[in-house]
């Protein structure tokens, strides 16, 4: 008796957990380009397991006449690299195969339904899931803290792990997208319910950014992503307070900076001032501003040439990747314009589906102040701005499935959890059963 009791323990305190964090961690691709390879394989692994489940599950709905707009969405995502790895086939000749495989981790958008498919059939509470969601975020944001400032890049020089940059020297190759969810949700925290504690993550996620992330265009998009969630959702009052304190903590914060080590202030002077001499037409000698512009002169010649479908993904195993046909080209390092070059006017589209059904729900939520909730919906707005700079779906599609998944959630299902877990046996039943008829007839989903 006494066993079993430990076994259920064991099971909801530390191995349900570890998976779910594990699940997080892989999906979001934190260590993938680890030299041991241990964390690819078991991404792809998760890959394979939340395919298969989606799929799964999918099939048995469309076998008793349902569908969702989910299904709908991931459908063309799912058909997506078949089409792209077409195309490199055709334009550069790389072996269709080859260009399938390199497009492995664009797959993991099936996380996203792998979530909603749990959550349905009481896998995982909403509740439960924030739990592990947040855990994970903060422990991917440690493991990112640890090797920047413990382990020096260069340990792993000649590995995919890090990566040369005049601008930021030998660094990590980590998805800044997370780090990011964690400062606004800390964020949220502090102005929601003045929970003040969050501060810490906060500066520690901001630090990250400012001092090894060093992208002033994912910094910019930050700011306006906190900037629109400031100005929907604090009251006047407060935003005269926050703005104030602020201010002034801005102003304490860039003063000691500039004392302790002057020379980052300099730099963001520096690269800010480039990045607006560009705009205003003018001409730097900062080498990564033109190596942007050379490399946007390129997409938008490879757009042109094939406009519809883009001109696919190739493999850096193949004869060096884009680079071994354009010299220095990442199609990444050029946001929308990266985008279009792979996947040309369609393929770029069908990407923006999950954002424009996100925005289109926004009204239905509106007075749904949950923090997860809201923590992913202003996280689709920042990777929404951040693409256009950085298309980080070509790389790490895993947090914007999850984000969306977690948002469809709310939308069509979040409500009803609401209204069961409000009856009780002194409620009003009228009431409650005039809700509940207005919950069935507000859902537009048949396959529930």
């Amino acid at each position: 008796m006494e066993t079993s009791r430990l076994l259920v323990l064991s099971k909801r305190k530390l191995i349900t957990p570890f998976f779910w964090v594990m699940f997080f961690i892989l999906s979001f691709r934190v260590l993938a380009r680890f030299p041991s390879g241990i964390f690819e394989a078991l991404f792809i692994l998760v890959v394979i397991l939340v395919t298969a489940v989606s799929f799964r599950h999918i099939f048995i709905q469309w076998s008793l006449g349902k569908a969702n707009y989910l299904q709908l969405i991931l459908f063309p995502l799912f058909l997506l690299p078949f089409i792209t790895a077409w195309q490199a086939n055709r334009e550069f000749q790389q072996p269709y195969l080859i260009g399938l495989l390199a497009q492995r981790q664009h797959f993991i958008i099936f996380a996203g339904y792998f979530l909603l498919v749990s959550l349905k059939n009481n896998f995982i509470s909403i509740e439960r899931l924030q739990k592990y969601f947040l855990r994970a975020l903060f422990i991917i944001m440690g493991i990112m803290l640890f090797f920047s400032v413990f382990i020096d890049p260069l340990k792993f020089n000649g590995t995919d792990f890090v990566e040369f940059s005049l601008n930021k020297g030998w660094h990590y190759e980590f998805p800044g997208d997370v780090v990011a969810t964690v400062i606004l949700f800390s964020v949220f925290k502090i102005l929601t319910e003045n929970r003040y504690r969050f501060f810490i993550p906060l500066l520690f996620g901001v630090l990250y950014f400012l001092v090894y992330v060093q992208d002033r265009s994912q910094l910019l998009m930050m700011a306006v992503t906190v900037g629109i969630y400031f100005i929907r959702n604090v009251s006047l009052n407060k935003k005269v307070i926050y703005a104030t304190w602020g201010t002034l903590l801005l102003m304490a914060a860039t003063g000691i900076t500039y004392l302790v080590s002057p020379d980052l202030i300099n730099h963001y002077v520096t690269i800010f001032g480039n990045a607006s001499t560009i705009v205003t037409g003018g001409h730097t000698t900062e080498y990564s501003t033109n190596m942007r512009i050379a490399e946007s002169a390129i997409a938008i010649k490879g757009f042109f040439e094939h406009p519809f479908f883009g001109n696919g993904f190739v493999s850096s195993q193949f004869k060096g990747g884009f680079s071994g046909f354009f010299g220095y080209f990442y199609a990444s390092d050029v946001g929308i314009l990266g985008n279009l070059f792979v996947y040309g006017i369609i393929g770029t589209l069908i990407f923006y589906i999950p954002f424009l059904f996100a925005w289109s729900w926004s009204g239905r939520l509106r007075n749904n102040h949950d923090l997860l909730l809201t923590t992913c919906q202003y996280g689709l707005i920042f990777i929404f701005l951040d693409m256009i700079t950085a298309a980080s779906n070509i790389k790490y599609m895993g947090l914007p499935s999850v984000f969306f998944a977690i948002i469809y959630y709310y939308r069509y299902f979040g409500n009803n959890k609401r209204a069961d877990a409000s009856f009780h046996p002194g409620a009003d039943q009228t009431s409650l059963r005039s809700n509940q008829n207005k919950l069935q007839k507000f859902s537009i989903e048949k396959g529930r």
